[in-house]
């Protein structure tokens, strides 16, 4: 037999800790029987809840937006999007750094080879898990920013030169971050359409078109989450997933994956 060890988080939406205490020699047993091992002193609990204004911890800190499952890790990356993305950032920054010689090299390294190394050392740290991303444009635009500010200093492009954002994509051959974040989700979403019904995350994107529909949100402007981030690239397709019809004719339309992959178009900004 072989055994794997794993680190596991059991989550829940409620306030009590003790069923999940309870739960745990539970999911032992059963990993057990797949030859599968949990370390109890690994196992995080985690408790999703959103705090209520001016609500504090036992050290005076505003709980509101810092919740502490905000910061829990799962895969690599960080439950909450938005401080997932400034992770993201500064890890890209710190790589970034680590070659910073390659890019001060000037014309002895062609620029298309620099970008190939930028990509493969810096970007893919920055993109790691980017198509569970569901933050406001205000975050995600701080990608772009980071992005451009990188592709400057490999073009040596510093002050008083200047060079417009449209005219900086274009010489670097490449597109915003943003815009990398939405065909990764629309990738994402397709894979998901062609699951079986019964998987995981078919069963939870079909929870989340019924109860748009039948349950009643909390007060106040919607938040932004990976449903509605889904359904806003979908309207700007001009297609939608307000029911469940809506997202049985997806599947349909995802089974093919030629057409489902020309289906995407990027909204381009240069401003």
């Amino acid at each position: 037999k072989q055994w794997y060890q794993r680190r596991v988080a059991i989550t829940a939406g409620d306030e009590h800790r003790e069923p999940l205490e309870e739960l745990l020699p539970v999911c032992k047993d059963v990993f057990q029987k797949w030859n599968l091992y949990i370390n109890e002193e690994k196992t995080e609990f985690v408790h999703f809840y959103v705090a209520k204004k001016g609500e504090t911890d036992s050290y005076g800190v505003q709980l509101l937006g810092n919740e502490p499952w905000r910061f829990c890790k799962s895969l690599g990356s960080l439950l909450c999007s938005t401080a997932d993305i400034a992770r993201r950032i500064a890890l890209a920054q710190s790589a970034f750094k680590t070659y910073c010689k390659i890019w001060l090299r000037g014309t002895k390294i062609p620029l298309k080879r620099k970008l190939v190394v930028y990509e493969a050392q810096v970007l893919s740290v920055l993109l790691y898990n980017c198509s569970s991303w569901s933050a406001p444009q205000c975050v995600m635009e701080k990608l772009n920013t980071l992005h451009r500010k990188h592709l400057r200093h490999i073009c040596n492009i510093r002050w008083p030169g200047v060079i417009k954002n449209k005219e900086l994509y274009r010489r670097c051959d490449t597109i915003p971050i943003t815009e990398r974040v939405r065909k990764a989700r629309w990738t994402l979403l397709g894979h998901i359409l062609r699951m079986d019904d019964n998987c995981a995350p078919s069963l939870a994107l079909r929870y989340a078109v019924d109860s748009s529909n039948s349950l009643r949100g909390r007060r106040g402007r919607p938040r932004t989450n990976l449903f509605s981030s889904i359904q806003a690239d979908l309207k700007f397709l001009d297609l939608r997933l307000n029911s469940i019809d809506d997202l049985s004719n997806l599947k349909t339309v995802a089974y093919d994956r030629a057409n489902w992959r020309n289906m995407f178009s990027y909204n381009i900004d240069f401003d």
